[in-house]
């Protein structure tokens, strides 16, 4: 059996071939998990970018205690 992070184009090509069920059976369970790897990475990828921080630095005169207190 490949391994899945083989490239799924590979995977569907073989299986638009395959006139085994079995075999058809296990290269569409192959397909779904190369797609679900890709899919992880893509959400750690994207997870990564937005936990940067940001490159502005932050406003002392916008902090909570900067501000008027209204039961005061």
């Amino acid at each position: 059996m490949a391994p899945y992070s083989e490239d799924w184009r590979t995977i569907a090509e073989q299986a638009s071939r395959e006139m085994d069920p079995k075999k058809l059976a296990a290269l569409v369970s192959q397909l779904c998990c190369a797609f679900d790897e890709g899919d992880k990475r893509h959400r750690e990828k994207c997870a990564s970018a937005t936990a940067v921080k940001s490159p502005l630095p932050a406003n002392p005169a916008l902090s909570r205690s900067s501000l008027p207190n209204p039961t005061a």
